[in-house]
């Protein structure tokens, strides 16, 4: 698949923005004829297993930017946020016979355009009417699929696709912001894939931030996730070969939701799924090698309850490796979190997370993200 398919494909599937997707800059390859084939097979034909494909509406975005780019100069009299309703329009073929207005997209005779985006597109703009109601709770959910990207080695897959079913709202109706996947969700999972791969592929662009960790997921790790919302963390541990994987979360619809995605990325038999709150006693027959949090910290009001969780953890296994992930949104609460360790006599070790060249996932970095190691005594995670 050609280099710069097979990275829109990547980002398509993650449903970046479509002002964000990496269209090619030189025209002659965004115009080829093979290229835009390429796109259409490998983006917009239907092949995606289990009916897990970008929804409609974001395909339809997705298409729009794409013809606009495709138009020469690019006319876009709206918005391309608009998804109003718009008539049925003939479909023209790769070289339009006439001046043609589709949406809010002018098309001249000279620009070519494939002949089934074109038509896919216009399809969708038919069907825009008969959408599922932004009422109903399943129409904030799609599915999103995070592909890592072709091995530096040898350019084959790294691992398998990772398919969610998650909403793309920042908060859900049910009040629950447990029903996306964060970026902090997504960089402690590049920087587990990351620390993996350094022992696999040497003198590559896979290099941990923090120098010196090693492997930080081993396949032995029994893992525990807190917070684990959508379950990425936890199921890209089972794909990194870690034997039992146990995702908790506090909140029941995002356990019911969870357990749906471990079922559909084929990992049921790894990672078990539980409703726990932070705190509450912990069964005596379990253990856990590593534990791992994304976006935890964010909520001054819960940070005693998860210092109490690490507590525990530590009680019962003085040895237990805790790395969690932050997006600094505002630094006086993570002053609290960060004094609420001193004063249990947590350390902490802490680096701003730079993502991997290439990237391993797609989202935006504007605020700040730390990897945190977790101890209790004095003696430092590195190197263990």
């Amino acid at each position: 698949m050609d280099p710069q398919v097979q990275l829109l494909r990547r980002q398509y599937l993650q449903l970046v923005e479509p002002s964000n997707l990496s269209f090619p800059t030189d025209p002659s390859t965004l115009r080829s004829p093979h290229f835009q084939a390429s796109l259409y097979e490998s983006l917009f034909a239907p092949n995606q297993p289990n009916n897990t494909s970008p929804p409609e509406r974001y395909t339809a975005r997705v298409l729009k930017k794409l013809i606009t780019k495709l138009s020469e100069p690019p006319i876009a009299l709206g918005g391309e946020e608009q998804d109003q309703e718009q008539p049925v329009i003939p479909t023209p073929s790769i070289h339009p016979a006439k001046k043609v207005k589709i949406d809010n997209l002018t098309l001249l005779p000279e620009q070519e355009i494939h002949e089934q985006l074109l038509e896919l597109y216009t399809e969708l703009l038919s069907r825009s009417s008969s959408a599922a109601s932004p009422l109903d709770p399943e129409a904030s959910r799609s599915y999103v699929t995070y592909i890592f990207p072709p091995s530096p080695f040898n350019g084959g897959e790294i691992g398998l696709p990772v398919t969610l079913h998650e909403s793309r709202n920042i908060i859900s109706g049910a009040g629950t912001t447990g029903l996306r996947t964060w970026e902090a969700a997504l960089a402690l999972s590049e920087y587990l894939i990351c620390t993996h791969l350094q022992n696999i592929y040497k003198n590559t662009a896979f290099t941990p931030t923090i120098e010196g960790v090693g492997r930080v997921l081993r396949e032995y790790n029994r893992v525990l996730e807190l917070g684990a919302g959508t379950g990425l963390v936890s199921i890209v541990a089972a794909r990194l070969g870690a034997p039992k994987v146990l995702a908790t979360d506090g909140d029941s619809m995002v356990c019911e939701a969870l357990a749906k995605n471990v079922h559909l990325s084929g990992v049921s038999e790894t990672v078990t799924v539980r409703k726990r709150l932070w705190g509450d006693e912990i069964e005596m027959d379990e253990d856990f090698d590593l534990v791992v949090g994304a976006d935890v910290t964010y909520d001054a009001t819960v940070i005693s309850y998860l210092i109490k969780e690490l507590e525990q953890l530590f009680a019962k296994n003085s040895h237990i490796r805790v790395v969690i992930s932050a997006t600094i949104r505002n630094e006086d609460t993570f002053a609290t979190f960060e004094k609420a360790c001193r004063n249990s006599g947590f350390v902490l070790e802490q680096k701003l997370w730079i993502p991997p060249t290439p990237q391993i996932f797609f989202y935006d970095q504007i605020a700040q993200i730390r990897i945190i190691h977790i101890t209790k005594s004095t003696a430092k995670f590195l190197g263990l």
